[in-house]
C-alpha cells in the first residue's frame, strides 16, 4: 500500500473512529474498496471491529454480482458484510438524487440495527473539489461551498438520528486510492454512469480535468472547503454557547426563547440556532432555506406570532416567545393533505424490534405499553386533570401528542405517566444538538424554564 495515503487515512481514523464497531459503506468501486483495505489493516493493528455494508441499487444487471463480490472480499478480510437491496429502485428523472437518499436510508437503518453509530464513507479530495464547483456553479453561498465535512450527521431523519458519517479520505486523491488497489492486485468496479455526461457531476469532472491540464490546481477547491468548514464549525460552536443563554427545549415539543437575548445576537448566530430549532421542533427532514427562515427570525425579534417551516411562533409573553409544532402540518389542511406521521425505523441500539417514530419528534420507547396516540385537540378530550397542562402555553396544548386507553388520556408525550413510566421519548433536544455539535445533548436542554 502507498505508505503516505495509508498513514493519512489511519491518522484520520484514529481521530474520528470512536470506540465501538465501525461501519464502512463499500460499493466495490475504487475509492471505497481501497478504504476497505486500509481500514481493515488499521482495525487489525488497533484491535477494532468493522462491519461492511454494500447497497444493491438494482439499477444494472451486474449490481447483484458486484454486491456479492464486496461481501466476498469483506469475508476474506475477516469482516461481516450486509447486502442492502433497494426494493423501490426505478430508473428515470432524478435517479442520482433518489438513489443517494435511498442509499443513506438503507445504511442508516442497517447501522441502527447493529448498534453502529459511525459509518465510514470514501469521499476523496477529488469528490470535494467537484462538490465545491457544483455548488458554486449553482449559485450557492459560501456555506454551501464548504461542501462535505469530515464528520457530519446522517442526512436522513429519523432513520439516521444516531448515526455520524466520517470521511477519512478527504485529504487523499482518487488516483492515490487506485494506486493502492493496483499495488495490492485488486480489481474494482467501474460504474458506467461515472462516464455518463448527462449527469452534472460527470460534466464537472471533465471541466476540472481541463482546468488541471491548463495549470490550475483543482485541489484548491478542496482546500477552500476545509477553510470554510472551519468557519462553519466556529459559527455552530458560538451558536451552541448562545443557546445556553436564551433557549430552553421542552420534552413535550416546544422551545422557549428569550426574545431580548435572541435579538441582541448577530444574525449569523441567530440563523444558525434557528435552523437547528426549526428542524428540532418541526421534526421535518429537509433543512429550511435562509429565505424561509428570515420571516420567522423577524417575527421572533419583534415578539410577533407567525407560522412557517412546520413550526408556529406564539405571541411574546413575559419576555419569552414559544416555538411549537404547527398542528396543521401534522393533521393536514383542507387543501393540503399530509403524509402518515408514523415512521418505522430499525431498532435502536441493536435491538431486535423495529422502532416507531411519530412526526420525526417522538420515539416509541416502550412497546409493551400499548396506547392509542393522537393530538390532544382543542377540547382536551380524555384529560381528567387539566392541571397537568399548566406548564404548556395555552395555544400549544391542542398540538400535544397524547396516549389514551379506553378513551382516557393516560400519557402525554414528554411527561411521565401517572405510574412514572414513559412510552414516548422526545427527540427534540437530540436533534437540536445534532445540528450544532456532534456530542450528546447538554442537561440544560431538558430542564424546565431553562431559558
Amino acid at each position: 500500500m502507498s505508505a503516505a495515503a495509508v498513514d493519512i487515512v489511519g491518522t484520520a481514523l484514529d481521530r474520528l473512529g470512536g470506540d465501538g464497531v465501525l461501519g464502512l459503506a463499500c460499493s466495490g468501486g475504487g475509492d471505497s474498496l481501497a478504504l476497505l483495505l486500509i481500514a481493515s489493516d488499521w482495525a487489525d493493528r488497533n484491535g477494532r471491529r468493522l462491519h461492511v455494508f454494500t447497497v444493491d441499487h438494482r439499477l444494472r444487471p451486474e449490481a447483484a454480482v458486484e454486491a456479492q463480490e464486496v461481501s466476498r472480499i469483506a469475508a476474506e478480510l475477516g469482516w461481516p458484510c450486509d447486502i442492502l437491496p433497494w426494493q423501490e429502485a426505478r430508473a428515470g428523472a432524478g435517479i442520482q438524487a433518489r438513489a443517494r437518499k435511498a442509499r443513506h436510508r438503507l445504511l442508516a437503518n442497517a447501522c441502527q440495527t447493529h448498534g453502529i453509530d459511525r459509518l465510514m464513507l470514501a469521499h476523496t479530495r477529488d469528490d470535494q473539489s467537484e462538490t465545491v464547483w457544483l455548488r458554486l456553479a449553482a449559485g450557492g453561498s459560501w456555506r454551501s461551498a464548504a461542501a462535505m465535512a469530515e464528520t457530519a450527521p446522517s442526512p436522513v431523519w429519523p432513520e439516521g438520528r444516531d448515526l455520524t458519517l466520517i470521511r477519512p479520505c478527504l485529504c487523499i486523491d482518487r488516483a492515490d486510492l487506485r494506486q493502492i488497489l493496483a499495488t495490492a492486485g485488486r480489481r474494482w468496479v467501474d460504474d458506467p454512469s461515472n462516464e455518463d455526461c448527462r449527469y452534472a457531476r460527470i460534466r464537472t469532472r471533465g471541466t476540472l480535468c481541463q482546468l488541471g491540464e491548463a495549470g490550475f490546481e483543482t485541489a484548491r477547491f478542496a482546500a477552500l472547503a476545509t477553510t470554510l468548514q472551519a468557519l462553519i464549525q466556529a459559527e455552530r460552536a458560538a451558536a451552541w454557547r448562545a443557546a445556553g443563554t436564551c433557549v430552553g427545549i421542552e420534552a413535550w415539543g416546544g422551545a422557549r426563547i428569550d426574545r431580548a437575548t435572541w435579538s441582541a445576537l448577530t444574525p449569523a448566530i441567530r440563523f444558525c440556532m434557528l435552523d437547528a430549532l426549526v428542524m428540532a421542533v418541526s421534526g421535518e427532514e429537509q433543512n429550511p432555506t435562509r429565505s424561509r427562515l428570515e420571516p420567522i427570525d423577524a417575527a421572533l425579534c419583534d415578539g410577533r406570532p407567525v407560522s412557517g417551516c412546520g413550526v408556529r411562533l406564539l405571541e411574546e409573553r413575559d419576555g419569552a416567545v414559544w416555538m411549537v409544532r404547527d398542528a396543521g402540518a401534522v393533521l393536514g389542511r383542507v387543501d393540503r393533505p399530509v403524509p402518515e406521521p408514523w415512521c418505522e425505523t430499525a431498532a435502536s441500539s441493536g435491538g431486535r424490534q423495529s422502532t416507531w417514530i411519530f412526526d420525526g419528534r417522538f420515539e416509541l420507547a416502550n412497546r409493551q405499553r400499548k396506547l392509542d396516540w393522537r393530538l390532544l385537540g382543542e377540547a382536551y378530550q380524555g384529560v381528567s386533570d387539566r392541571a397537568i397542562l399548566d406548564p404548556v402555553p395555552g395555544p400549544a396544548r391542542s398540538g400535544l401528542l397524547v396516549g389514551e386507553r379506553n378513551g382516557e388520556v393516560v400519557e402525554i408525550a414528554g411527561f411521565a405517566a401517572a405510574d412514572g413510566s414513559a412510552t414516548m421519548r422526545s427527540l427534540l433536544a437530540h436533534r437540536f444538538c445534532r445540528r450544532l455539535l456532534p456530542h450528546p445533548a447538554a442537561r440544560w436542554f431538558d430542564e424546565p424554564n431553562a431559558a
